[in-house]
């Protein structure tokens, strides 16, 4: 199918100002603020709420700390990421994924136990990811509803060990939610373009099949320990802050320097193209 490669570069998502060509005496209206749309379609299908398309990616993963885990990934096939996309319109501001990690281990010191000699440590079903088109992302549970984010915390699990470490929902960077105007750099988008053989034009119109790719760096990732007597004490010298029980939480200790930097490439829908579109146009 492939006949040639061309790869656009990731960039941040650009904040585009509509210009006004009315007369300088008009009233003054407040610029538009663009960061740009991703894009999907699909041969023979208008795709929306009631008629959606399944995306699929892969990637890796380069740098991963999650309390007080420090993480290091690794697969045979080279890929530490499996993702996966329901996608109900044509285009959209934000884009939601469901994330699978796969092939990481820790030797940390977690809790009481000690230290760990490659300790394997899984996600269960993994993360729900919404990435919107400012640059901001949100991270969640893919049992729960994403869009809302108020979900069941993802438990990550230490092999061997009895502390249980948990990742709730939340918005990186939270500030996102009161400056939505403002442009971020937690994530960065881009598309890449493979020129098609003719027999494929029939498809594929522009004679090219688009893919998603996406790379992201968040920092500050919230995470937290419940201390449970007899199975996981706190430790002092821990580098979490420990809030007591309290307004319906048990004893925890609390984490906020986590960092989650990753990249997920060739995310394509079968027989249909996704990409990002930095350019303005009507919604």
């Amino acid at each position: 199918m492939r006949s040639l490669k061309i790869t656009t570069g990731l960039a941040t998502a650009a904040v585009l100002l509509a210009v006004s060509a009315t007369p300088a005496l008009a009233t003054k209206e407040k610029p538009k603020v663009f960061f740009g749309h991703f894009t999907a379609s699909k041969f023979g299908q208008t795709i929306s709420p009631t008629s959606t398309v399944t995306a699929k990616g892969k990637g890796t993963i380069s740098t991963f700390k999650v309390g007080p885990l420090t993480l290091e990934c690794a697969t045979k096939s080279g890929f530490t990421l499996g993702a996966k996309a329901v996608i109900e319109a044509e285009r959209s501001s934000n884009f939601k994924t469901d994330v699978k990690i796969s092939g990481c281990k820790t030797k940390l010191k977690f809790g009481s136990g000690g230290v760990l000699e490659d300790a394997t440590v899984s996600f269960g079903k993994g993360l729900a990811m919404e990435f919107h088109a400012n640059g901001s992302a949100a991270l969640g549970n893919p049992t729960g509803e994403v869009k809302i984010l108020e979900t069941v915390p993802v438990q990550v699990k230490v092999a061997g060990h009895k502390c249980k470490l948990f990742i709730p929902a939340q918005d990186v960077p939270s500030k996102d939610l009161t400056k939505p105007e403002k442009e971020y750099e937690a994530a960065s988008y881009g598309t890449s373009k493979e020129l098609l053989e003719e027999k494929f034009w029939k498809k594929y119109p522009s004679h090219e099949k688009e893919r998603l790719e996406i790379s992201w760096e968040m920092k500050k990732i919230r995470s937290y320990v419940p201390v449970e007597p007899g199975k996981c004490e706190y430790d002092k010298g821990t580098e979490g802050l420990y809030e007591p029980e309290g307004e319906g939480l048990p004893n925890r200790v609390e984490f906020k320097s986590g960092v989650f930097e990753a990249e997920l490439e060739e995310f394509e829908i079968k027989n249909g193209e996704l990409g990002f579109d930095p350019t303005p146009s009507e919604f």
